[in-house]
C-alpha cells in the first residue's frame, strides 16, 4: 500500500479543494494510504476537516498563519520525516503556491507530484522560484490540454514530467431521479441556468445581454443564475427583470440542474470547468465558451456547443438555435452523459492518478 501525503497552502473553498477531497475518497477506495497537511490557522479548508477525516489515514492541520508563513516548510518536514510516505502529492491552486512544501519534500528525500489546477505565467523572482521547484518535481498533472501546452510554454516543463488527468465527478448524484428543486418558476417557463461566482472573468454580463435579446422571441423564458461574487450588486442593479432570478450560492446544485433546460457558462477564461460537467451528466444542453479546458469537455455540436467569449450576439443565437430544435438538443443531451460517464468520472480520475504515481520509483 502506498502512502501519500496531500499537501495545499490554500486559503479558499473552490473546485480545486473539493475535488482534493474527492481523489482522496476514491484513492482510499483504491487501497491507498492518504493523508493531508494545510495551513490549519487560515485556510477554510477547516471546514472540510470532519469530511477529510473520513477518508484520511490523518489530517495536519499546520498551526500556520498564512500562506507565507516559512513554519510550513518546517512542519512538513517534521511530518514527513515522522511517517514513511512514499511521495508527497502538492495540490497547487496558483502555480506560485506549495513552494515551502518543495524545498521540504526535496530536502526529505520524498517524490514530488504536482497537480496544477490553474497555470499561469509568472515573471521575475517568482518565475525563477517556480522553474527551480519545478526542477524538483518528478510528475506535474494538469487537468486540461491548455494546461499542458501552458506548462511547457512558459516553464518549459518536458512532456515526459507532464500527465494529463481530467477533474471528475460522482455521476450518480447527477444521473439518478431527484426531488425537485425549489425555484421561482412555473411549469411550462424554459430555464436558462448559470452556476459560477458572479466575477467578471466568467462573463455574466454577456449571458445577461443575451438573455435580454432572447426575451422577446421565447415566451416564458427565466433566467436562473446561482452563485455570488464582487460583481453580484452591480449586476442586480444593472440588470432588473422579473425574469431574472439571482439566487445566491445553493446547496441543491443537482436539483436545479436537472429543472433546467439549458446551461451556460460565458467564461472569458476558464482552467477547466467543472460545473460544465455536472451540467452535462444531469442530461441538459450545455453551452460553454470556446477557451481553456473547456475544450477538453464540450465536444462542439456532439455533447454540446461551444461559443466565442465575449459575444453576447452568438450567444443568444445558439441558444435560440437550440430550442428551436428539440430533436438535435435531445441528441446532444444523451451523447454529453455517455462522454461524462467515460471520461470525467471520480473513479475514471483516481484510477489516472494511480497511473501517474506508477511512474515513480
Amino acid at each position: 500500500m502506498k502512502k501519500i501525503l496531500f499537501y495545499t497552502d490554500t486559503p479558499n473553498i473552490g473546485g480545486a479543494e473539493k475535488q482534493m477531497l474527492l481523489l482522496t475518497k476514491y484513492l482510499n477506495k483504491k487501497s491507498y494510504s492518504v493523508s493531508l497537511a494545510y495551513g490549519g490557522m487560515y485556510s477554510k479548508i477547516n471546514q472540510m476537516h470532519d469530511e477529510f477525516e473520513k477518508w484520511c489515514e490523518k489530517v495536519y492541520p499546520l498551526p500556520t498563519i498564512h500562506k507565507h508563513d516559512p513554519r510550513h516548510y518546517t512542519h512538513l518536514k517534521k511530518i514527513l520525516k515522522s511517517d514513511n510516505f512514499d511521495l508527497i502529492h502538492l495540490h497547487l491552486w496558483n502555480p506560485g503556491s506549495c513552494r515551502y512544501a518543495f524545498f521540504a519534500a526535496h530536502h526529505s528525500n520524498v517524490p514530488i507530484v504536482t497537480t496544477e489546477h490553474d497555470p499561469f505565467e509568472l515573471t521575475g523572482l517568482k518565475r525563477l522560484i517556480k522553474q527551480n521547484c519545478l526542477q524538483k518535481t518528478a510528475q506535474t498533472i494538469t487537468i486540461s490540454q491548455d494546461n499542458f501546452r501552458l506548462l511547457g510554454e512558459y516553464y518549459g516543463v518536458p512532456k515526459n514530467r507532464l500527465a494529463l488527468v481530467h477533474n471528475g465527478i460522482e455521476i450518480d448524484n447527477f444521473l439518478d431521479n431527484i426531488n425537485k428543486a425549489n425555484l421561482p418558476v412555473q411549469n411550462g417557463d424554459t430555464i436558462i441556468t448559470c452556476i459560477a461566482e458572479l466575477h467578471p472573468r466568467k462573463g455574466h454580463k454577456y449571458l445577461l445581454e443575451a438573455f435580454k435579446k432572447l426575451q422577446a422571441q421565447v415566451p416564458n423564458l427565466k433566467l436562473i443564475l446561482v452563485g455570488s461574487g464582487p460583481i453580484e450588486d452591480e449586476l442586480k442593479e444593472q440588470y432588473t427583470s422579473p425574469s431574472i432570478h439571482f439566487l445566491g450560492w445553493r446547496k441543491d446544485i443537482p436539483q436545479i440542474l436537472k429543472a433546467s433546460d439549458i446551461f451556460v457558462l460565458p467564461s472569458l477564461k476558464e482552467a477547466f470547468g467543472l460545473v460544465l460537467v455536472e451540467a452535462m451528466a444531469s442530461g441538459i444542453l450545455t453551452i460553454g465558451t470556446d477557451n481553456g479546458g473547456v475544450r477538453d469537455i464540450i465536444q462542439h455540436g456532439k455533447t454540446g456547443l461551444l461559443v466565442p467569449p465575449a459575444n453576447s450576439n452568438k450567444l443568444a443565437k445558439t441558444i435560440l438555435t437550440a430550442l428551436q430544435n428539440p430533436d438535435q438538443k435531445s441528441d446532444i443531451e444523451k451523447a454529453a452523459i455517455s462522454h461524462v460517464q467515460e471520461n470525467f468520472t471520480a473513479e475514471r480520475m483516481a484510477l489516472d492518478t494511480i497511473n501517474v504515481y506508477n511512474t515513480i520509483k
